[in-house]
């Protein structure tokens, strides 16, 4: 049964991706200090009344986020601008990344004058979203950026680095040690050493820091609505990749303590969504419908 509605299933979204590749899915090229991007965009059939950015997660092809999820058509049904950029290999918003969002946002949102800006991501594409969104609110006074989602992500570097390092001790071997240590080498190559050595730079660059009474950058999440997808199956981890893995192993670790977090400091427009049985780690986390019903309600 399970494999004849993953079939249907399949079939169905290859119906709906024949049906977008025919609404255009466009390929542009930018530059930004002398380094070219790429980013693809779906352009709705009506009036453009807000531009909506997807960022996809480590080795992702943003053009294939259209097929994973509906999230795209239905907001360019009401008219929104999709944007999904190619990001180079980062766990956070780093300078370079938030050069190239700030120029694609700009550049869309002034073509065609609107003031309604979304953006969301997946896995450490979502940790750039918000970072971004942190950026945004800290330096921008046009208040352009209504709401951000993020799914699954790392935001907590100090916390993933630890994770890292018990990955690689962990009596599994494989995916989780080579994880480990590919996650310890991004981290210490970007950051310049061990949140032991670089306490400061670790700070900096986390989304959200839990050892920080400020909660880090996430003290500029105040007011902005925002929900944190995830799908917390400690269970699944354990039997698919390594039985010695724990709870702050996984990235709801970080969206929890964040969601707590943003209570505690005021947000009354944050929401903490957890799944099941929906893909431990994947697009698939996000109700599509309910999830563009949110964004056209805090647009207005």
């Amino acid at each position: 049964m399970k494999k004849k509605l993953t079939a249907i299933y399949s079939f169905l979204l290859l119906l709906f991706y024949n049906h977008l590749i025919g609404q255009n899915i466009d390929k542009y090229k930018d530059k930004v200090d002398n380094l070219s991007f790429t980013y693809y965009a779906l352009q709705p059939q009506s009036k453009v009344v807000g531009v909506l950015v997807l960022l996809p997660g480590s080795g992702e092809n943003p053009k294939s986020i259209f097929e994973k999820t509906s999230l795209a058509q239905i907001m360019a049904n009401n008219g929104y601008l999709i944007l999904a950029p190619e990001l180079h290999n980062s766990l956070f918003a780093d300078l370079s990344t938030i050069k190239e969002l700030d120029k694609i946002c700009k550049t869309q949102c002034d073509k065609y004058k609107v003031s309604s800006l979304m953006i969301g991501g997946f896995s450490s594409g979502g940790a750039v979203a918000v970072g971004y969104a942190e950026h945004l609110l800290k330096s921008d006074t046009s208040n352009i950026l209504k709401g951000v989602f993020t799914i699954d992500p790392p935001l907590d570097l100090t916390r993933l680095y630890a994770s890292a390092l018990r990955k690689i001790n962990y009596q599994c071997k494989g995916l989780i040690m080579k994880e480990g240590y590919a996650i310890k080498g991004i981290l210490e190559n970007s950051l310049g050493g061990s949140p032991d050595s670089k306490p400061e730079q670790y700070l900096i660059h986390s989304s959200y820091t839990a050892n920080d009474s400020e909660g880090g950058n996430a003290k500029y999440l105040k007011s902005i609505p925002i929900r944190l997808y995830t799908e917390p199956d400690l269970d699944f981890v354990r039997k698919t990749y390594c039985t010695d893995l724990q709870v702050d192993d996984i990235n709801a670790y970080d969206l929890e303590s964040l969601y707590k977090f943003l209570l505690k400091i005021g947000n009354k427009n944050v929401e903490y969504i957890t799944t099941r049985g929906k893909g431990f780690h994947s697009w698939n986390i996000v109700d599509a419908p309910d999830c563009a019903n949110w964004m056209m309600s805090i647009s207005k």
